[in-house]
């Protein structure tokens, strides 16, 4: 039933591609034995099914990871004010993310990630804002996430308003006169000190000093710097970034009357941090501006002076205001005072970043005082850009608000530039000599627009184009992020591409303003019938659905104190050390993918419970980490793209490396057996059963064996251990069969170095199952339109019959996991009928997965 290739037994057919992988790993100095399995594919460096046997040495990849990617140059939005190409962002890097409720930072960002030249697609956004992302990439949408290559006309994209200006690197110090050098001292105890502007402190110093400014005050006793705000967020935020200054900030609450909302004082006591903002040009006392402030400020980089002015604004502007015609009011800047010096300041930073702003006196003197109004002009147009480049750093309402303003801003945008657009064409087709006639029919139904327009942008000297009276837009935001039509989605050939990696849970970032493992199974008997639960199937399925957390972003939030957080590996490899929260958060949660929850009937009556999942984001880590060690790079280091026909990295076990690699695949091992056992008790309780009888297994591992006499190393990629005796569960698609095995004894068992399939194997992508879109130029109608380039395998009309045939209760899941997309089972294990004997049959009953929309960067 196997076929010799260049002395590496091969079971089932497989393509050219996967078969060179195996033959690359085998090659290797360290290799003493090699197999392919028949449920076997490509991978990164090793193919799927694969499996090796190494003298004194281990492959990470063979333990490793996929993922999808975005393309080199792609914005990546950071807290700073500033965003980055993907490409260079860093470890610490303050990236930022939108977690379902608000726009934060991620923590830990753990920097980007090189993945080489792969094809990329283009996604184009009604709002003029494109990405390009492998075909697999998602993104956020109104139904949940969604891969690039599956968007169509009919979705919306989240999307932020803010994206920032790009990073200019900036040097030396910002000068500082100081009354006192004791506070010189204090200051550089705190790395304040000198302040120097390449410091990851300073645009926290820059955006406290533009709050400050505005609606904060510093005491003439130089004791106190007050800030003062009416938001909870908001409060937390500048107490969190007063902490990373070093100084711990109180907050005090107020109720002035019934109807006025609770003022919120957050203070720091601090003679050293009052003189640093002094220093700095920040008033004292009652803000008696000097005629010419903060001359340093205007020798920064753009995105710093933006970040000021977004603290500024944030404390001091008017909150954007959109009217259904699509106008957004002109944002305003008031200040009082004895003169207009703070006024006139703020607009020069506005005109130093090419904003036109008008500064006019509002309302009659008052003594010696008088107010005075800035006013952003330049219409809609200038709103949205300051929306998108400065923003509102320390608001979050006037956040949210902007993502309302925007939403209708951008369709306004949207509707005029259709009209600019026709209008354009109707005078060039006019000018090519068209008869009028022809022009209004095609023009009008190309864009589309009336046919009067049309005729009038011909012969008429109209002005620009405007918005019909009577038209109106609906905002379509949620919280701070826009939902925003995808216009169009293409191929934009290959890319250098990268990815970012966070260990927070809401394992997202923006990119561009868009919201952008290990494995192993478990099965368990139970000790109920599968009668006494037929009939009740849907409800139970619906609370596993419930109770099982699946997916990105997500926490058990139940077993952080499992004792394998005991374990002296957290300690002994301080790099995985910092992995340890990450892993409490994950721990007892399932990935999407391939990833699920079954109940099973076996063909005694019998109820099974089955899981497939591995090590969450923390054997993802590791093996990127001890990578980048083996390359000679840190741990949490950018690493090099990775390309699936690159050679296998293979550390050997005799170094320090090797063995600390291996401390920790076994810590990640454990982990995974953790989070397996907690879901199957979880799944126990909901049935009120108990176990009679467990099989439990990896198959994505590094396992201490003895082959031909010695002691080898055997890495199983998708592989499942098979000694004589050995019980091992198999998990064939939700609609098919799944199994219990045993290793048999035999010369094919030997050669496979003792392993066997580890589920059905793919027999296409989750692109091919969906379908593969391309957008083309319809050249009579002038626009771009959907074209199958390669039509979908599966239709949701087709899994379903297949489900409702095979009576299985279905929850989550998608076309990308229908039963169409994996060889049968019982074929694939015919091939293995030397060296595997089948104990029991499962047949599902209730299957539950992520859904569909839901995306797991750890998935196999």
């Amino acid at each position: 039933m196997y076929t010799l290739i260049d002395d590496i037994p091969v079971w089932g057919e497989h393509d050219a591609a996967t078969v060179e992988q195996i033959q690359r790993c085998a090659a290797d100095k360290h290799a003493r034995g090699a197999a392919l399995l028949s449920d076997g594919h490509r991978g990164y460096a090793m193919p799927i099914g694969g499996v090796i046997a190494y003298k004194d040495a281990v492959s990470p990849n063979g333990v490793g990871f996929d993922i999808s990617c975005l393309a080199a140059g792609t914005p990546v939005t950071t807290r700073d004010g500033y965003h980055l190409p993907i490409e260079r962002v860093d470890v610490g890097h303050p990236v930022s993310c939108w977690d379902g409720h608000r726009s934060r930072l991620v923590a830990p960002n753990l920097g980007a990630v090189g993945r080489g030249v792969k094809p990329v697609l283009a996604v184009q956004l009604a709002n003029g804002r494109s990405i390009e992302a492998t075909a697999d990439h998602r993104v956020l949408t109104k139904a949940g996430w969604k891969e690039v290559a599956a968007l169509s006309p009919t979705d919306t994209i989240a999307c932020n308003p803010f994206i920032g200006l790009p990073y200019a690197p900036q040097s030396g110090e910002v000068p500082l006169t100081l009354r006192d050098p004791r506070l010189a001292r204090e200051l550089a105890e705190h790395g304040l000190y000198p302040l120097r502007l390449d410091s990851p402190l300073f645009p926290i110093v820059l955006r406290l000093l533009g709050y400050v400014s505005g609606d904060g005050h510093l005491t003439l006793t130089n004791k106190r710097v007050s800030i003062y705000t009416t938001s909870e967020i908001d409060a937390a935020d500048l107490v969190a970034d007063f902490a990373r200054l070093g100084f711990r900030a109180g907050v005090h609450r107020r109720q002035r009357a019934a109807h006025h909302r609770v003022s919120i004082n957050v203070y720091v006591d601090s003679v050293a941090l009052h003189a640093l903002f002094g220093a700095l040009g920040s008033p004292v006392g009652r803000k008696c501006w000097p005629m010419e402030p903060m001359p340093w400020l205007f020798g920064l980089a753009p995105w710093a002076r933006a970040h000021f002015l977004s603290a500024f604004c944030s404390a001091e502007m008017t909150t954007p205001i959109v009217r259904e015609t699509g106008v957004i009011p002109n944002l305003q800047v008031k200040q009082s005072g004895a003169n207009r010096h703070a006024i006139d300041f703020i607009a020069r930073v506005f005109r130093s970043l090419g904003f036109e702003v008008s500064v006019a006196q509002s309302g009659p003197t008052r003594g010696e005082r008088h107010d005075a109004v800035l006013q952003l002009l330049g219409g809609c147009q200038a709103q949205l850009r300051f929306l998108e480049q400065i923003g509102f750093c320390y608001a979050h309402e006037k956040r949210v608000r902007a993502a309302r303003a925007a939403s209708v801003g951008w369709q306004w945008a949207a509707t005029i530039g259709n009209r600019v657009a026709a209008r354009v064409e109707a005078r060039r087709l006019r000018e090519a000599g068209a008869h009028w006639k022809d022009v209004v029919v095609g023009v009008a139904d190309r864009f589309p627009v009336a046919p009067r327009f049309v005729y009038h942008a011909m012969f008429s000297g109209r002005g620009a184009p405007r918005c019909l009276p009577g038209t109106s837009f609906t905002a379509d935001a949620t919280d701070e992020i826009c939902w925003v039509p995808v216009a169009g989605v293409d191929e934009a050939g290959t890319r250098v591409v990268f990815d970012v990696v966070t260990g927070d849970p809401a394992e997202a970032f923006y990119a561009a303003g868009v919201v952008a493992h290990n494995c192993g199974n478990k099965a368990a008997r139970t000790d109920i019938r599968a009668d006494d639960i037929r009939d009740n199937i849907a409800a139970i399925m619906d609370e596993v659905s419930r109770t099982v957390v699946f997916g990105i972003g997500q926490t058990s939030g139940k077993v952080a104190d499992h004792p394998l957080f005991d374990d002296p590996t957290w300690r002994d490899l301080p790099a995985v050390g910092k992995l340890k929260q990450q892993a409490r958060q994950q721990l007892g949660t399932v990935g999407s993918g391939n990833h699920y929850v079954d109940l099973f009937e076996d063909e005694a009556g019998w109820v099974w419970v089955g899981v497939h999942f591995g090590s969450r984001g923390l054997g993802h880590r590791i093996c990127t980490g001890f990578l980048n060690l083996a390359g000679g790079r840190a741990f949490d280091a950018k690493a090099p793209g990775e390309s699936l026909d690159q050679p296998a990295t293979v550390l050997s076990l005799r170094t320090p490396l090797g063995q600390d690699y291996f401390a920790a695949m076994t810590l990640a091992g454990r982990y995974a057996y953790a989070g397996r056992d907690f879901v199957v008790g979880q799944v126990l309780d909901i049935l009120g059963a108990r176990a009679t009888d467990e099989v439990h297994n990896h198959h994505n591992f590094a396992f201490v064996e003895r082959h031909g006499g010695e002691e080898l190393i055997v890495v199983r990629k998708g592989a499942t251990p098979a000694f004589p005796g050995q019980r091992g569960f198999i998990g064939g698609s939700m609609g098919d069969i799944s199994v219990i095995v045993e290793g048999v004894a035999g010369d094919e068992a030997r050669l496979a170095l003792y392993s066997t399939v580890h589920g059905a194997g793919r027999v296409m992508s989750r692109t091919q199952a969906a379908g593969k879109k391309k957008w083309l130029l319809n050249k009579q109608t002038g626009r771009k339109e959907p074209t199958i380039v390669a039509p979908g395998k599966v239709t949701p009309e087709m899994m379903r019959e297949w489900l409702r045939r095979a009576g299985v209760e279905l929850r989550g899941g998608g076309l990308d996991e229908s039963p169409h997309v994996y060889r049968r089972l019982p074929e694939v294990l015919a091939n293995h009928t030397a060296s595997i004997r089948i104990l029991h049959t499962l047949k599902p009953l209730g299957v539950a997965m992520a859904g569909a929309d839901v995306f797991d960067p750890y998935k196999d």
